[in-house]
């Protein structure tokens, strides 16, 4: 059995009805809800117990995603009964502190697997204090781990939490990076398993020498049909296909020379600094690189704090270079801008300046 979280929302009813009918537009399946229950709510109604959850949300004005999506499966062979289904998904509430809480839970059965879904309010009904969402996949999946052993079935477990189990799996991408990928981002590429990434990590770190540069640390890539890209705060190696974070492949070699450089921009195919005057999100600079470094021990805070330093003296520079060519500027526009009195009309000292009309 597992647990996954989807994105919380800030609509009740539409997800009430999505668990209920499936997308819009697709036949619902009439096994599809096998049964339902609730918890802390006077009805078993989807849509009416997802109207009193949106309400009792609106005790907390600051919260704007109350509504919080939790699906626990189990395997294909395991056929548990609704009602041990029911006891599951009460006492993972309970573990996770939600027992005070208002639930929609739904058994389905239009899959081979079993599984449940649980339309939770973060919202206390009583306190109107949101329940905190950090950690939460990390939370679920040690509860997991113990009701499988508590009720004799297969706990299958999450990638990032048990690493000495899945260290050579692929990691897929999460429901965020699938949304995102719908809105046209790349995000749709596995990652690399952790053992691969550290024998290749390994065998890179041994063709690169302690002097080696940004460019020598590219070409090395290169020549595995790989690429350095910017990706969030930080850096991954990777081609079309699939994609490793910098930091999971444990390099040894020194990071000096490559977090000093100014010259080097990320391999972004979307980027075209050409016509960039500001620096965009995704632009780099040395104090990036630096800290990026950093996080892998491969730089001090003395190596990050310098390259700091060198970045506000170039920027100093590059404003006093500014301000000395607008001041230039404005005084050559300003003796060109200012009026000047034909010579014809000028007037003999002391001559008394009546404007014709008044004559």
């Amino acid at each position: 059995m597992l647990a996954k979280v989807a994105p919380p929302t800030n609509d009740f009813l539409a997800l009430a009805r999505y668990l209920v009918r499936g997308k819009s537009g697709n036949r619902t399946d009439p096994k599809r809800v096998a049964w339902v229950a609730t918890q802390n709510l006077p009805t078993t109604d989807p849509e009416l117990a997802a109207r009193y959850m949106g309400a009792t949300a609106q005790l907390s004005a600051r919260t704007k995603s109350a509504a919080y999506h939790l699906m626990i499966a189990w395997h294909a062979r395991e056929r548990p009964t609704p009602e041990v289904m029911q006891a599951v998904a009460t006492v993972t509430l309970e573990l996770a502190g939600l027992a005070e809480h208002q639930a929609l839970i739904m058994g389905h059965g239009d899959k081979p697997h079993p599984h449940l879904h649980i339309l939770l309010n973060r919202v206390h009904p009583e306190s109107g204090r949101a329940w905190k969402t950090s950690h939460d996949f990390a939370r679920f999946d040690r509860i997991m781990k113990e009701l499988a052993e508590t009720y004799g079935f297969e706990f299958a477990p999450a990638h990032t939490f048990n690493p000495e189990r899945t260290d050579t799996q692929e990691k897929l991408p999460n429901s965020a990076a699938t949304y995102a990928a719908r809105r046209g981002a790349r995000t749709t590429r596995p990652q690399w398993s952790k053992d691969k990434a550290r024998k290749f990590g390994a065998e890179i770190s041994e063709r690169l020498s302690a002097n080696a540069t940004h460019d020598d640390f590219r070409e090395l890539l290169a020549a595995d049909g790989l690429r350095l890209e910017a990706k969030g705060q930080g850096f991954v190696v990777g081609d079309d296909s699939t994609y490793a974070k910098l930091s999971s492949l444990g390099l040894a070699a020194t990071a000096r020379t490559l977090a000093r450089r100014r010259d080097y921009t990320p391999s972004h195919p979307h980027i075209n600094t050409s016509v960039r005057q500001h620096r965009s999100v995704f632009a780099v600079d040395a104090v990036d690189v630096a800290r990026a470094f950093h996080t892998l021990g491969l730089l001090s805070r003395e190596d990050v704090q310098a390259a700091m330093d060198d970045a506000r003296a170039e920027r100093r520079q590059r404003q006093q270079e500014t301000a000395l060519s607008r001041a230039t500027h404005t005084t050559a526009l300003t003796a060109f801008l200012s009026p000047r009195e034909p010579q014809s009309r000028r007037l003999p000292a002391g001559a008394p300046r009546t404007h014709p009309k008044a004559r």
